[in-house]
C-alpha cells in the first residue's frame, strides 16, 4: 500500500495544489515534477540502475516530455491566435451575430450544439487535445463565462475519444486483443460504442446544469433529451455498424444538423435570462463567412488533410503527416487557418504581428505547465519506475471480481495521467487481457470499459484543462475548472462502472468472434 500511495503522491500534490490551495498549476506543476523525479532516484528505481543510468532515462523522460509540450502549445498558439484577431478586427460581434441565424437565440440551445457536438466532431478530425481549445473561445466568443466554456467543451469531449482521430484510440489502442485472437477492431468499436452512447445519453443535461443550474431546463428539456438520445443513437449506429474511424467525426456532423433542425421547427419556450441578447443593432462589419471564417477553414482543412493526404498518398501519407508525432499536423493546419482568417478578415502585417506578440506573452506559463506536467507522466509511465503500474496493478488487486468497474477507473486514471486515451488503452490493455483470463470473464465487455472511461479521463486531464485555460486567457483558474468537471466526471464514472459490471456478467458475457 506504500507503495500505491507514493506512486500516486505527484498526481495528488498537482490536484491538491490546483484544486484545495488554488495554486495556479505553472506553480505547482514544477514541484510535482521534483518530487516524481525525486521518487524515481530513490523508491521507484526498481531496475537497480546506477545513478548514472537512471539520470540518463530521466533525461530522456524530460526531454521528451518539453517537446511534446512545445507541440501542445504550438497548437493553443493557433487557437488563442485565432480568437485574438476575432477580437482585434471588432469580428467577434459579428461570429455572435451569425451563430444566432442557425442556432436560434437560446443559450442553452447554443451551448449544446456548439458545446457537445462541435468537440465530438473535432475530436474524429483531428483529436490530439484540438476540440476543447478550439471550441472554448467559440463559447467565450458568445458571452459564456470562460470556466464554464471550458468544462462544457471537455465534457463534450469526454465520450468520443474513445475512437479519437479516424478510431486510432480503438484500432490501435485495443490491438493487444487483436493480436491475441480474442477480438476484432469492428467488435472492440462495438463495444465501447454501448457505453458511450449511454454516456452522451445524459451529457447535454450535464452540460446545461452546469452553464444555468436546474431552473436552466425550464421550456428546453424536449430539445435536451433530443440531442442525448439522437446523439446516442447517432453514435451507437456508427460504432457498431459503420467503423471506428469516423465514428466520433460523425456523430458530431449528424448531431449537429439534427440540433439545427430541431431548433427551427421544434418551439422552445425561452424564458428572458436564457435568450442571447446583442447589443442592439450593430452595423455588420464582415459578411457571415468572414467572420466564422478561421473556424470555417479549420471545419474543411482538418478532416480534408487527416483523410485527403493518405487517400492521396496510401503508401506513405500518414507516415510522413505523423513524422513528427500525430499532433504536428494539426498543429500546421490550425497555424494555417489562423493565417488563412487573419487574411480572410481583411488584417495588414502591424495587426498581425500586434496580435501574435500578444498571443506569444500570454503563453509562457502554458509551457512551464504542459512541459512540467508531460515529464511527470512520461518518468510514471516509464518501466524503469513502474509507478503507473504499480498504482494499476494495486487497484486490480483489490476488485476482484469487481474487476470491470477497476477496469474502468483504471482506464481514467491513465488518460488523466497521460493526457490520451490511446496512451491509457496500449498501457493497459495487457493487464486487462491477463486479469480476464484468471477470472474467467469477458475481455472485450473489460476492455470497452477501459476505452471509454479513458476517453472520460480526458475531462479532468490536467493537461487538457491547461490547454483550454490558455486559449481563453485564463490561465491560473485550472482548479475553478477541475471543481466542475469532477462532479461530472464521477457521476459518468459511476455510470460506466455500473455498465462495464452488467454488460460483462449479464448482458454480454459471452460477446466475442
Amino acid at each position: 500500500m506504500l507503495s500505491f500511495i507514493l506512486a500516486i503522491s505527484p498526481i495528488v500534490i498537482v490536484l491538491v495544489g490546483i484544486m484545495a490551495f488554488r495554486v495556479s498549476a505553472a506553480k505547482i506543476a514544477p514541484l510535482a515534477l521534483l518530487w516524481g523525479m525525486f521518487l524515481a532516484l530513490t523508491y521507484f528505481n526498481i531496475t537497480d540502475l546506477s545513478l548514472k543510468d537512471n539520470i540518463a532515462v530521466l533525461d530522456a523522460n524530460v526531454w521528451k516530455g518539453l517537446k511534446e509540450g512545445f507541440k501542445i502549445v504550438v497548437m493553443i498558439f493557433g487557437a488563442f491566435t485565432i480568437l485574438n484577431a476575432l477580437k482585434a478586427t471588432g469580428a467577434i460581434e459579428d461570429v455572435k451575430a451569425a451563430i444566432t441565424q442557425f442556432s436560434g437565440d437560446d443559450r442553452r440551445a447554443q451551448l449544446i450544439i456548439i458545446g457537445i457536438f462541435v468537440p465530438i466532431f473535432l475530436e474524429g478530425a483531428a483529436g490530439a487535445g484540438a476540440p476543447a481549445a478550439l471550441t472554448a473561445p467559440f463559447l467565450t466568443a458568445l458571452g459564456f463565462d470562460p470556466i464554464i466554456a471550458i468544462a462544457v467543451s471537455l465534457l463534450g469531449d469526454c465520450t468520443c475519444t474513445s475512437w479519437g482521430g479516424a478510431g486510432l484510440t480503438t484500432i490501435s489502442g485495443g490491438a493487444a486483443l487483436v493480436n491475441e485472437g480474442i477480438s476484432t477492431t469492428a467488435l472492440n468499436s462495438a463495444m465501447v460504442g454501448r457505453i458511450n452512447s449511454l454516456g452522451l445519453l445524459i451529457v447535454p443535461l450535464m452540460a446545461v446544469l452546469i452553464a444555468f443550474g436546474p431552473k436552466g431546463l425550464r421550456g428546453i428539456m424536449h430539445f435536451v433529451v433530443f440531442a442525448g438520445v439522437s446523439g446516442g443513437l447517432v453514435m451507437f449506429a456508427l460504432s457498431n455498424f459503420v467503423g471506428p474511424e469516423i465514428t466520433s467525426l460523425g456523430t458530431g456532423v449528424i448531431g449537429v444538423i439534427l440540433c439545427i433542425l430541431f431548433v427551427k421547427f421544434v418551439p422552445i419556450k425561452t424564458p428572458k435570462e436564457y435568450r442571447y441578447k446583442s447589443e442592439g443593432k450593430i452595423k455588420r462589419k464582415y459578411s457571415t463567412f468572414q467572420a466564422l471564417s478561421p473556424y470555417i477553414y479549420i471545419l474543411i482543412l482538418i478532416p480534408l488533410v487527416r483523410y485527403g493526404v493518405p487517400a492521396l498518398f496510401p503508401e506513405n501519407g500518414f507516415a510522413t503527416m505523423c513524422l513528427f508525432g500525430y499532433i504536428c499536423w494539426v498543429d500546421a493546419v490550425i497555424l494555417l487557418c489562423s493565417l488563412l482568417g487573419a487574411i480572410t478578415l481583411g488584417m495588414n502585417i502591424k495587426q498581425m504581428k500586434k496580435v501574435v506578440r500578444q498571443t506569444v506573452k500570454s503563453l509562457a506559463p502554458v509551457m512551464i505547465t504542459m512541459g512540467s506536467l508531460l515529464c511527470l507522466s512520461y518518468v510514471m509511465q516509464s518501466e524503469t519506475t513502474g509507478m503507473m503500474s504499480t498504482a494499476a496493478k494495486t487497484i486490480a488487486g483489490i476488485a476482484g471480481p469487481a474487476y470491470p468497474a477497476a477496469a474502468v477507473f483504471i482506464g481514467s486514471f491513465g488518460s488523466f495521467i497521460t493526457g490520451t486515451g490511446l496512451g491509457s488503452n496500449i498501457m493497459f490493455a495487457g493487464m486487462h487481457i491477463e486479469a480476464s483470463q484468471l477470472l474467467g470473464i469477458n475481455p472485450i465487455t473489460v476492455f470497452a470499459g477501459q476505452n471509454a472511461a479513458g476517453s472520460l479521463g480526458n475531462l479532468i486531464c490536467p493537461n487538457n484543462v491547461v490547454a483550454a485555460c490558455a486559449t481563453v486567457n485564463s490561465i491560473g483558474r485550472e482548479g475553478d475548472v477541475l471543481r466542475i468537471t469532477f462532479r461530472a466526471f464521477f457521476i459518468i464514472l459511476i455510470e460506466y462502472m455500473v455498465i462495464a459490471m452488467l454488460y460483462t456478467y449479464m448482458i454480454f458475457p459471452n460477446f466475442g468472434p
